[in-house]
């Protein structure tokens, strides 16, 4: 079995096993297996009024989210990218790829603003859904689209926070197209001294990561990971910023 398919099954495994032991086990449900110091626990479906189907329930943290149907359920790359994602007070933010919006409703913690996108609007509807939930609506705004293209003219950001699939198997490998536009593109929309948070869960991917930084006159100036053994991943969290010795410098 490829592993691709050895993380599906063991996530569709995890979703049914939590919706047993949310009724057997007080409610805890299952939580994944991780070192760090954020937790993530699912607790398997939800109903909700007919004809609607029913939504994955997880908390990370002391956060509740609720994940719709044909929305990307959060894995350990998330936890991981989120507990290596730093935000300041009052910092504006883009999280691409947002899913449910577990980047965004956390970083809105501090951040003045949140424009969350997603290339689904399923996803699009689903973070505005926890941001309200969460009481957070009037910082984040939800806007469906591929990469860069729903962010108006002129807007830039302190943070951008980047968190769609990585490449994985065979079948995948057309993902780094959309990476590769990523890192082309995303100097565009930082503004001076900002600098971009960036996952991949497979540590033989990084030389193509760091070959696509450095050609873009990009830097990494953090960089942690650990192997994930239970779930065939090495999660990976970078802190990247563009290049000093490429950025003028006024005289």
């Amino acid at each position: 079995m490829s592993p691709k398919y050895v993380f599906l099954f063991i996530i569709l495994f995890l979703i049914h096993g939590s919706a047993t032991a949310s009724q057997t086990n007080n409610q805890k449900g299952y939580e994944i297996d991780h070192p760090g110091p954020t937790d993530m626990v699912y607790f398997g479906e939800v109903p909700r009024e007919p004809p609607l189907s029913p939504m994955q329930k997880i908390r990370v943290n002391n956060k509740f989210f609720y994940i719709y149907p044909d929305v990307v359920v959060p894995s350990i790359q998330s936890v991981y990218l989120l507990e290596n994602t730093i935000i300041k007070k009052d910092e504006e933010v883009l999280d691409i790829g947002t899913g449910c919006g577990i980047q965004a409703i956390f970083a809105a913690e501090y951040a003045k603003r949140v424009v969350a996108t997603d290339l689904s609007i399923d996803a699009v509807e689903n973070t505005m859904f926890n941001a309200k939930g969460h009481g957070l609506e009037n910082i984040i705004e939800a806007r469906q689209g591929d990469l860069f293209g729903p962010i108006k003219d002129g807007e830039k950001f302190d943070v951008i926070i980047f968190s769609i699939d990585y490449p994985h198997d065979a079948k995948s490998q057309g993902l780094w197209k959309v990476h590769e536009r990523f890192f082309r593109e995303v100097k565009n929309y930082l503004k001076p001294g900002g600098r971009i948070y960036y996952e991949t869960g497979l540590l033989e991917n990084f030389p193509k990561v760091y070959s696509m930084i450095l050609a873009n006159g990009l830097r990494i100036m953090k960089l942690n990971m650990y192997s994930a053994l239970k779930y065939n991943r090495e999660p990976m969290a970078l802190m990247i910023i563009p290049d000093p010795l490429e950025v003028d410098v006024p005289l």
